[in-house]
């Protein structure tokens, strides 16, 4: 359940970070959704270290396609942010 309460700002910070007005909040944003994808993916390792070989095959099976989608996810919206935040401090 922690991944998944962790998962959920990375889905929406990078989103935000992309919606708003580019100003200072913009970078943060974007490096809070980058925290919380590294908070995630830490936690859902963390939570399988000690257990049978079908569990690690499932982490690595979740890290791959979950933090694949994350990943993408996160650097779309954020590289749409940082695009958006750069040309404003250019004006």
């Amino acid at each position: 359940m922690l991944p998944f309460a962790l998962g959920l700002p990375v889905l929406v910070l990078p989103v935000a970070a992309a919606t708003v007005r580019p100003g200072a909040r913009t970078l943060g944003l974007v490096a809070t959704g980058y925290f919380f994808l590294a908070l995630c993916l830490t936690s859902v390792l963390w939570g399988n270290t000690v257990v049978d070989d079908s569990s690690i095959l499932d982490t690595v099976n979740g890290w791959f396609f979950g933090a694949a989608f994350l990943m993408v996810w996160a650097t779309l919206f954020s590289a749409v942010a940082v695009v958006r935040y750069c040309r404003r401090s250019s004006d």
